[in-house]
């Protein structure tokens, strides 16, 4: 389907408000608040006939609430937002809202939205992404089953309900409804059922209830190897069905995405977007990296080698760096992804003349600079550490992540208020992400504020799905903070099991973790590390 723009007036305002509906409901816009509430007041002021209002200064008095002394051209708050609004918007349309007949977007350069109607066209770029869906894996949710249920209508909505988050994910294509029941009759012959569906995994589910306790069994098996590679349980006493059952396709939704995110990278990397799917979960290299891959201004052999370094391969990764950069010699960003590398498996020295040469060649690349930051950090040049991210940060404001490391530079150098500022603002623009929260938390627990500290403790623990858990990670950090030396390691351990969180918490080097390397216990875990 191509786009085709309308004028407010000529799209019904119910249509509009259909379509503004479903983006808020959505996973992508779900934990974005702020976001949420300038889009809405964006819409609303467009339908009512004041689009020609919205200027940065009636935005931040309306929407942010600030007040008469706001200045536009000294702060920049309104266009931050805006701009990632813009980018939230189209990664939305990329994915759960591929489909919707009414779309909404914010031009640049201004922030009235403009409405567009999806003619469907043969050739339309809607059409090819449904195509490339086959080299995703493809699931198929069977019907669930009911055990000591009289009411299928419920059981069928729970499966509805799953089905719906899960397809919404980028990193999976699930077979269609249709699909379900048809092949559901054949539950019992699974090869046949692959076979005919070419399905890489396939989902069951049963639901029981005893009382007013309801419990959902799931698990997800690969049929080529007949063993179960993913499942969950929740159970609860409900009393708001619905409820129930919005919190566990969210729940689920995640725990599969963390799943399939944290999978050997041989299985990934055959789909072309694989550096973007293994790297979910890394946000500082995935952030750092987004831009490059998407302009196609990293080679392969980069994007591959970050894959491999998401997935704590690091001596994997140093190959494919070192052959991208024999291809491209005068490439700064094949010698920035090696600086990484390097900084991982501990080597600083070599992570420094890497990151360094990496800025020489693209003294204004926002990632090579930041790079360098978090090198310089590590090796407890502080100062350097603190240039560099500025300069990341002044070359591209729209990288959050930079601000979370310019906070931890901060942090470090002895600066602990403008420190928790700089952090708590990144932490809301990257819309509490939990390794945000990590370092917010550390920072809290290295500046006494240990309440703090435990209360996101108790939030990440909150915020994680039943079978998922916590980051890993961010909950080591914490801990490492709060001198709990005992539940930092308890945490690293389930780090280091599971795989998925090892690239964020640089171990080996990080000031973070003195508090861990001085103890008796360390060296044993470090070794899994498999970063020699």
């Amino acid at each position: 389907m191509v786009p085709s723009a309308i004028a407010p007036h000529e799209l019904q305002g119910e249509h509009v408000t259909a379509a503004l509906h479903a983006v808020l409901e959505s996973e992508t816009f779900r934990r974005a608040k702020r976001l949420r509430e300038l889009l809405q007041h964006l819409v609303s002021e467009t339908l009512a006939g004041r689009g020609e209002r919205l200027k940065q200064f009636t935005i931040a008095v309306d929407a942010f609430g600030r007040d008469g002394a706001f200045d536009p051209q000294v702060e920049t708050s309104v266009r931050t937002e805006a701009w990632r609004l813009r980018a939230r918007l189209e990664r939305y349309y990329q994915t759960e809202g591929v489909m919707d007949q009414v779309q909404i977007s914010l031009p640049k350069g201004g922030f009235t939205p403009r409405f567009h109607y999806r003619v469907k066209s043969a050739g339309s770029p809607a059409i090819q992404s449904a195509i490339r869906e086959e080299s995703r894996p493809r699931l198929l949710i069977l019907p669930f089953s009911g055990l000591n249920i009289d009411d299928p209508d419920m059981v069928a909505a729970f499966h509805d309900e799953i089905s719906l988050y899960i397809s919404s994910l980028p990193v999976v294509a699930v077979l269609s409804r249709n699909s379900s029941q048809r092949f559901g009759q054949m539950a019992t012959e699974l090869p046949l059922v692959v076979r005919a569906s070419q399905a890489s995994y396939v989902m069951e589910g049963s639901l029981f209830r005893q009382g007013k306790t309801y419990r959902l069994n799931l698990r997800i098996v690969d049929p080529a190897r007949d063993v179960t590679v993913w499942s969950g349980r929740h159970e609860q006493q409900v009393e708001d069905m619905m409820g129930f059952q919005r919190k566990v396709a969210t729940d689920v939704a995640a725990s599969v995405q963390s799943w399939l995110s944290s999978r050997p990278a041989t299985i990934i990397i055959e789909d072309e977007l694989a550096p973007r799917y293994v790297m979910r979960d890394n946000v500082l290299l995935k952030e750092y990296l987004r831009g490059a891959i998407r302009d196609k201004t990293a080679g392969e052999q980069v994007a591959l080698g970050v894959g491999r370094l998401t997935c704590g391969r690091a001596d994997e990764a140093a190959l494919m760096f070192s052959q991208a950069i024999m291809a491209s010699p005068e490439d700064g960003l094949p010698h920035t992804a090696m600086g990484l590398g390097h900084l991982q498996s501990g080597r600083l020295r070599e992570a420094f003349d890497a990151a360094a040469r990496g800025v020489e060649l693209a003294p204004r690349s926002a990632f090579a600079l930041s790079s360098l930051a978090a090198i310089c950090l590590h090796m407890r040049d502080y100062d350097s550490a603190i240039m560099f991210a500025q300069k990341s940060a002044a070359l591209a404001p729209e990288f959050d992540a930079v601000k979370l490391l310019l906070g931890d530079c901060f942090l470090y150098a002895g600066f602990p208020n403008t420190a928790i500022d700089q952090l708590e603002e990144a932490c809301r623009l990257m819309d509490e992400h939990p390794v945000a929260l990590g370092h917010v938390g550390y920072a809290y627990a290295r500046t006494g504020q240990h309440g703090k500290a435990r209360d996101l403790i108790k939030t990440l623990q909150e915020a994680s799905g039943a079978t998922a858990g916590p980051n890993a990670a961010a909950m080591t950090l914490i801990h490492a903070g709060l001198d709990d030396i005992e539940q930092a390691f308890q945490w690293l351990d389930r780090a280091l099991m599971s795989r998925t969180h090892i690239q964020e918490l640089l171990l080996l080097t990080s000031p973070a973790y003195d508090v861990l390397r001085a103890h008796r216990d360390f060296d044993a875990l470090a070794a899994r590390l498999n970063v020699a």
